[in-house]
């Protein structure tokens, strides 16, 4: 959350962390703005609505997508941040494309992905994997610039993109 342009005032929308791992305590460090946690399997949306009214966060809401679509109104948006979504999308570019509509004029997008060579048994196939370059290149042909990239582990790779 560090590497995010946040103000406890962020509206943000968080697509593809089904579980909440990010968008939970996204919900608590924004406590004047929202986050809609934004994902496609039924399950994790259920399970994620349960625990936002276990805890109790009111701005916090859990929507859930039709496959590649991004069920947000175009500029709506500071940020967004994809987790781990272009790699298992079937059409990532075009989810892509649907996020940064949802963003506002001077707004972001980050993009947290698999590194191609990660080691791990709830990765993507090595093939669906997008290595840092080519999401670098998918911000820049939407018309974004690069302003970070960051290795978070061994495992992952962080791409902040400015509108």
């Amino acid at each position: 959350m560090a590497l995010l342009p946040l103000r406890p005032y962020t509206v943000m929308a968080n697509i593809g962390d089904g579980a909440g791992v990010l968008a939970i305590p996204l919900a608590k460090f924004l406590w004047g703005g929202k986050v809609y946690a934004v994902d496609s399997q039924e399950a994790s949306v259920a399970a994620l609505r349960q625990r936002v009214t276990d805890i109790r966060l009111g701005n916090l809401t859990v929507l859930k997508s039709d496959g590649d679509g991004v069920p947000l109104d175009a500029g709506s948006m500071d940020g967004v941040l994809l987790t781990w979504a272009l790699s298992r999308a079937s059409e990532g570019n075009q989810l892509l494309s649907q996020a940064i509509a949802a963003v506002k004029k001077g707004g972001w997008c980050a993009v947290i992905e698999w590194r191609p060579e990660a080691q791990s048994g709830d990765t993507p196939s090595v093939a669906q994997r997008l290595p840092l370059a080519e999401v670098e290149r998918m911000g820049k042909e939407a018309g974004l610039r690069v302003t970070l990239h960051r290795e978070l582990n061994e495992q992952s790779y962080l791409v902040l993109l400015a509108k």
